[in-house]
């Protein structure tokens, strides 16, 4: 294990990080739409993510392009055992791509009500998809039994995955209320979409302790990582508290903190393996044993030190164009 392993090790969990913040918060704004209450306020979420799913989901893409290029064993392990999930997911985007662009295209009440639950489901199945899979890295189910297919797939769904799958849901509703409630400020819509990201950032600390309580107990002895997990637990409260007051820009920020830390802490608890091993003297998947050759890593460094700050640049311009539009 060198240097340049370890940096891509990084740098793949920063590319998840801006992944889960920006597609969180569009995705966490579908899921928003079925309790918007007349068709202003749906026409009002659709119309604030327009602008802004395709760059986000960038990061997804990128996401995976890097651990192709860095980590091939493990991209070709972790996509060949999670295949199923993984098409479905490509199905969902799919539909859910569809319906933002094609919601617009005809009035008619029906016709957006298709639209708009197609959107809702499909942004909720995603995340919930989204936050297993992760989970299945991290507990090491899609490398037991030798790695069979139907028993590694039928592992994804422990109590960790399926809790796991909740606490993705739970961020990315609240994420997307609270983007709703901050472009709504000043707006009819203001009231609607505080009340739900209220209720959004309530939820959230209450997920993240289920999680917490299965992490315990599948954990022998909890680790200094997991404390830290324990401590992760302000920054949900915090934001819930803040949405309570009315503060809704650093609930934002709170959510969001919250997930870097998460990950970074997590990505802290994994190392050295992109899949953890299912039981400590069983074999995972480390980053020597999956990694590129150090040449193609010095390569795709270079072109990550120049694609990643364009693709943040497009992201922060496009928001600095549609603000408050």
């Amino acid at each position: 294990m060198d240097t340049l392993q370890i940096i891509w090790f990084c740098l793949i969990a920063v590319l998840l990080v801006a992944f889960l913040l920006t597609c969180g918060f569009d995705f966490g704004a579908c899921v928003c739409l079925p309790f918007a209450r007349t068709r202003a306020q749906k026409d009002f979420v659709v119309k604030n993510i327009l602008p802004f799913w395709d760059c986000n989901q960038v990061w997804m893409i990128t996401t995976g392009g890097a651990l192709f290029a860095a980590f091939p064993v493990a991209y070709a392990a972790v996509l060949s055992l999670l295949y199923i999930p993984v098409m479905l997911l490509l199905m969902l985007l799919i539909a859910r791509v569809a319906a933002i662009e094609f919601y617009f295209a005809r009035e008619g009440e029906r016709w957006r009500k298709f639209w708009e639950w197609m959107m809702s489901l499909s942004s909720l199945l995603c995340a919930v998809i989204v936050g297993v899979a992760l989970a299945s890295l991290y507990s090491g189910t899609l490398l037991a039994r030798g790695g069979e297919f139907w028993s590694a797939l039928a592992g994804l769904f422990t109590p960790y995955g399926i809790v796991a799958g909740l606490l993705s849901a739970a961020f990315f509703f609240a994420h997307g209320a609270g983007f709703l409630s901050l472009k709504s400020r000043g707006t009819e819509h203001e009231e609607l979409f505080s009340k739900i990201a209220r209720k959004a950032y309530g939820t959230l600390p209450l997920i993240y302790l289920l999680y917490l309580g299965v992490t315990l107990a599948k954990t022998e002895f909890p680790s200094v990582a997991f404390f830290a997990l324990i401590m992760v637990l302000l920054l949900p409260v915090t934001a819930f508290i803040a949405a309570r007051s009315g503060q809704l820009a650093r609930a934002f920020i709170c959510g969001s903190l919250f997930t870097l830390i998460f990950i970074a802490v997590s990505a802290a608890m994994m190392f050295p393996y992109l899949v953890c091993p299912l039981e400590p003297d069983t074999a995972g998947l480390s980053i020597a044993e999956a990694a590129s050759s150090p040449l193609t890593l010095k390569i795709m460094l270079g072109v990550a030190l120049v694609g990643v700050p364009l693709a943040l640049a497009y992201n922060l311009y496009a928001h600095r164009v549609f603000f408050r539009r």
